[in-house]
């Protein structure tokens, strides 16, 4: 794959395709698969340290088109997306932590003269980005929270400080204690798709760019209680978000006057 960058996102893979249609009045196309595509990732092995990573990628795919004068251009952005997060803490004598993993995919859509060679290549030549701009296709944010007392493996009264039987056993001193562990791991694969619109086209030919990026993130917090002595906790997480099979389809259309409105939702 090769290598591009665009402003705010770290070198990224270009997203080959299998078919790319020529230039049509009417209709353009591009798909590929099954991937994976642009793949961000992050892993934070276990650690008693607050730590955090994030990883972003971005790549891209076009389809050629032509286009008379004031022609609108309808954009359909279809993708399988894939998310891993997976949070685990461990820890014993009320050690506490918190491991946060997020994974997402977005779309963007703008269009270029032909002969796009990559972002890089972005200049005023360029039509703004596609409506409604930036949109994301799939996200999540996974938090694991734990406090863990540690599981008992034996006891005996007189193990304290002052190694005297009393009757009564105290976990802390008299007791042998390992660690207590809880996990939560999600993996998801998924389509997702979207319309965008590039309205009051100038004649030409252009190319219909399609700019994907995804991003992980993953963070560790472990509460400073747990660096007394009899407390412990460790936490690790781990977070991936990449593309799959896509398809991208362009429609020359003429919308309907006033059809076309940049406007909010009302709520009653």
């Amino acid at each position: 794959m090769n290598r591009v960058l665009i402003a705010a996102v770290a070198a990224s893979a270009f997203l080959s395709t299998s078919a790319i249609a020529g230039p049509s009045a009417k209709f353009a196309a591009t798909y590929g698969g099954p991937g994976p595509y642009v793949v961000s990732m992050v892993d934070i092995p276990y650690t008693a340290d607050n730590t955090m990573m994030i990883d972003r990628n971005a790549g891209f795919t076009l389809a050629t088109i032509k286009v008379p004068q004031d022609k609108e251009l309808l954009v359909g952005v279809s993708a399988e997306v894939g998310l891993t997060t997976d949070t685990s803490i461990k820890g014993r004598n009320g050690g506490a932590a918190k491991a946060i993993a997020g994974a997402r995919a977005r779309a963007l859509v703008f269009a270029c003269p032909t002969g796009f060679e990559g972002p890089a290549d972005y200049d005023a030549s360029c039509t703004a980005f596609a409506a409604p701009g930036r949109v994301t296709l799939s996200q999540r944010v996974q938090q694991l929270s734990a406090t863990l007392g540690g599981v008992i493996e034996s006891c005996e009264d007189g193990l304290g400080d002052n190694n005297d039987p009393d009757g009564v056993i105290d976990v802390a001193t008299e007791c042998t204690v390992s660690d207590e562990e809880i996990g939560l791991m999600l993996d998801t694969l998924a389509s997702h798709h979207f319309n965008f619109v590039l309205p009051n086209m100038d004649q030409g030919e252009y190319d219909i760019v399609v700019v994907f990026l995804t991003g992980a993130a993953a963070q560790v917090e472990v509460d400073a209680y747990v660096l007394e002595e009899d407390n412990f906790a460790e936490a690790s997480a781990y977070a991936r978000a990449w593309v799959g099979n896509y398809m991208v389809t362009v429609q020359q259309v003429r919308a309907a006057k006033g059809g076309i409105i940049d406007a909010e939702i009302i709520e009653p």
